[in-house]
């Protein structure tokens, strides 16, 4: 998996550059991400990547390193 699309994706929906994303920012608390920006970046992610994640594990989405690993898991 080519993390470098995934932290592009959430970069959008911040001030950070793909660069400075790390595994361990938290989305709301680092990134200032909300759940509508979050459910956003689902939804690019799912696109960008042709994969369908499972809603209930979407709760569990916390970290830009959560993401990578669903992304992973499900990819």
């Amino acid at each position: 998996m080519d993390e470098s699309k995934l932290l592009e994706i959430i970069a959008e929906f911040t001030t950070y550059g793909p660069e400075e994303l790390k595994e361990n920012m938290h989305f709301s608390d680092d990134l200032g991400i909300d759940s509508l920006d979050l459910a956003q970046i689902i939804m690019a992610v799912e696109d960008a990547y042709d994969v369908e994640l499972d809603e209930e594990a979407l709760d569990s989405i916390q970290t830009v390193g959560d993401a990578i690993n669903m992304v992973k898991n499900n990819g």
